[in-house]
């Protein structure tokens, strides 16, 4: 009995032992289950919060390029508003953003400017430093990502020469044009009043602003920005902009090309490059981008006023045509007058090769005494050379009403040992805006260099005219181009921008700025 009764105690103690580790194992599978659901959420929070905290930077950063755009095209005045604390929102992929932005301006010195005097002192810098803040996810802080930049800003004043290629009404660039600047900065910029066209293999070390629309139809590199008014239209896949693309009334269509910064567009962005975040911004209403600052065609008018302000600065020797032989029209000496010579010591027969003045030049420009002023005094008649070179031992301003051209393998170089690509001679082929009073009109293109025109990197030159210009077929210049309607610009092209001075016919520079450049010192993260 008593062995009967203690086995059945022992079988008691099994079934007790077995409900516990039942119970046991019901128990880790919860912890398990309890476990894997936590490790879920958690990493469904971390991921919801490395997205808000992408998309924060990228807000952050285009808040930044945002204020940057409207403080480089708004007027002093203007700067007002776009100072201190500025707060906004926005929404990126779902996730809502609060904006805080500050601006700052420092003058000349490195002092703080307060806002209400921004308009009336001259600044020298400006950082912009933005915070985007996240709508916090459940159980999760927000995402908080600061962006900051220092700028430097350089005044504008009215009629400036600072664009590489200026052009008050349409520009077309065609074929295989090479734009960069000799400081090796990207800083050879375009400026149009009309629409811009590049149609095939083109490189512009700057920006491209127009008033009008601008085209990328082909192989067309730019380093910074592009910046209409009207539509961006990108339809070659090898088209690149370093920069930002921006259209203040209309769309932007990218294509395949690529995209350094940001595309910003009152109406839609398109392009492969939209799929990645933070790159595109469509849609946003007329008055999110500003359009580029509108820059008036500088007049320059010639008069004794001006002609004093050159004589001043050293060019002295002023020779006016028409005079004896060199009258206006073709070069017609009368029988038996010596054929002229030119720079090589040979002489030419330059019957239907020059115009009256042109000819002079071949025989004169090589030998002159001082940096000379030629004014041809011919409304109706160009200055020209048809495959004839012109040699400079001095600096020259060609001054003529009835514009220059210039054809068929002109070489226009230096004197050997009188010019180096580092101290070069100064060439400037101006058609004025009005010569004592009287505006020029225009008939036909003001000034041609075409068919393999080349000058020599001894020689930087301005062209001025306020008609048309066009360069074509292979032709290289060192210096600036403003054109005062439509700007041609054909087959192989090269140009280095280098600013060149202009002391008179400007009206001279007031203390009063337009506007400000912008150049960004850097941009980066901030805590």
């Amino acid at each position: 009995m008593r062995t009967m009764m203690r086995r059945l105690a022992l079988r008691r103690d099994d079934r007790g032992v077995a409900i516990v580790a039942a119970m046991g194992v019901v128990m880790l599978v919860g912890i398990l289950v309890a476990v894997t659901i936590t490790i879920a959420m958690q990493e469904s929070k971390m991921t919801g919060r490395d997205r808000q905290r992408s998309s924060g930077v990228a807000t952050a950063e285009s808040q930044v390029d945002l204020l940057t755009a409207q403080i480089q095209s708004s007027a002093p005045a203007a700067l007002t508003s776009l100072c201190g604390p500025i707060a906004g929102s926005t929404k990126v992929a779902g996730d809502s953003f609060s904006l805080a932005s500050t601006v700052t301006y420092y003058d000349t010195s490195g002092n703080v400017v307060p806002c209400s005097q921004v308009a009336t002192t001259l600044l020298a810098q400006a950082k912009i430093h933005s915070t985007a803040t996240s709508a916090a996810l459940a159980h999760s802080a927000a995402a908080v990502r600061t962006v900051e930049s220092l700028i430097k800003l350089t005044p504008a004043y009215a009629n400036n020469l600072d664009k590489a290629i200026f052009s008050d009404s349409s520009m077309t660039m065609s074929n295989k044009t090479v734009l960069k600047s000799a400081s090796a900065t990207p800083n050879a910029d375009i400026y149009t009043n009309g629409n811009f066209t590049c149609n095939n293999n083109e490189e512009f070390h700057g920006s491209i602003y127009a008033q009008g629309s601008i085209y990328l139809n082909a192989q067309c590199t730019v380093s910074v920005d592009v910046w209409a008014k009207n539509q961006v239209s990108v339809t070659n896949p090898s088209a690149s902009i370093g920069g930002r693309a921006l259209s203040a009334q209309s769309t932007i269509g990218l294509d395949k090309a690529a995209l350094g910064q940001q595309a910003r567009a009152a109406g839609a962005v398109t392009g492969q490059v939209c799929s990645t975040a933070g790159k595109c911004f469509g849609n946003l209403g007329l008055t999110a981008v500003n359009p580029p600052p509108v820059t008036t065609f500088p007049q320059l008018k010639w008069d004794s006023t001006a002609q004093s302000a050159w004589v001043a600065n050293g060019y002295t020797n002023v020779v006016t045509f028409p005079q004896g032989n060199f009258v206006c029209g073709w070069y017609n000496p009368p029988n038996g007058t010596p054929d002229l010579v030119g720079a090589d010591g040979k002489s030419a027969n330059l019957n239907g090769k020059a115009s009256g003045v042109g000819a002079w030049l071949f025989a004169n420009a090589y030998k002159l005494p001082a940096d000379t002023i030629v004014i041809s005094n011919c409304p109706s008649d160009k200055i020209i050379l048809q495959g004839i070179g012109l040699t400079l031992n001095k600096n020259m301003v060609l001054l003529s009403l009835g514009g220059i051209s210039f054809t068929g393998n002109t070489t226009i170089t230096s004197v050997t040992g009188t010019a180096t690509a580092a101290d070069p001679n100064l060439l400037y082929f101006i058609q004025p805006y009005s010569y004592y009073g009287t505006v020029t009109t225009c008939s036909g293109e003001g000034i041609t260099l075409d068919n393999q025109v080349t000058v020599d990197n001894t020689v930087n030159t301005l062209l001025y005219s306020p008609c048309a210009i066009r360069k074509a077929n292979q032709s290289e210049i060192v210096g600036q181009v403003y054109s005062g309607s439509t700007l041609t610009i054909d087959n192989q092209f090269n140009m280095t921008y280098i600013p060149l001075p202009v002391w008179g016919g400007l009206a001279s520079p007031s203390s009063q700025v337009n506007t400000y450049s912008v150049d960004t010192m850097y941009k980066r993260e901030a805590q």
